[in-house]
């Protein structure tokens, strides 16, 4: 149990990410992304599902500070945000001392 706001907000915001990443869809997504930035047409050109699904995941993505989007003409080009992948880090960092 957390001990204090600071742990439990913390605790929530770690749990959202898991969340996320509990949709394997999303898991591609990621991963392609962390090779390289990519548009929503191009990772749907390689998926399963629609464009317009793509853009939902993204923007899901998005919204945890996970990926993040530049616009590029009239296209946004997406790629992950390193940072938003702390909560994870600093978790492996406090679960994985022997």
């Amino acid at each position: 149990m957390a001990k204090s706001h600071s742990e439990a907000a913390q605790l929530r915001q770690l749990l959202r990410l898991f969340a996320l990443f509990g949709n394997p869809v999303r898991v591609v997504i990621f991963q392609r992304l962390a090779r390289a930035p990519g548009s929503a047409g191009e990772l749907a050109s390689r998926l399963p599902i629609s464009r317009t699904a793509v853009v939902q995941h993204l923007k899901r993505l998005e919204a945890a500070g996970l990926v993040e989007a530049e616009l590029r003409g009239r296209r946004r080009i997406y790629c992950v945000r390193r940072e938003g992948l702390a909560p994870f880090a600093r978790w492996l960092a406090k679960h994985s001392r022997t």
